[in-house]
């Protein structure tokens, strides 16, 4: 599998509502015949002039986050790599 494999479909969230979250972005993953599977609610965070990075599904508890579904080994990397390059994409198409 690529990270081209992934289909993504991002969209740049609202400014004013958060100055760290620049994107939203759901994936879609084939698995050939068997079917896909589709993960949404992964968020694209830069701050601090640092270089986007990618943020899985997380829910609210008491205190802290917590991630809804963890991506081990390389498909992190791809997904990583899928939804940054669509972020960029639309990001650069919207200037």
């Amino acid at each position: 599998m690529k990270a081209g494999d992934i289909a993504v479909e991002a969209r740049l969230s609202n400014p004013e509502k958060s100055e760290k979250v620049k994107a939203f972005a759901d994936i879609t993953i084939p698995l050939g015949p068997e079917g896909v599977i589709k993960i949404s609610g992964f968020s694209v965070i830069e701050s601090n002039g640092d270089a986007p990075r990618v943020v899985p599904p997380a829910r609210k508890g008491n205190s802290r986050y917590f991630d809804v579904i963890s991506l081990i080994g390389k498909i992190r990397s791809l997904v990583d790599e899928a939804v940054l390059t669509e972020y960029e994409r639309i990001r650069t198409s919207q200037q």
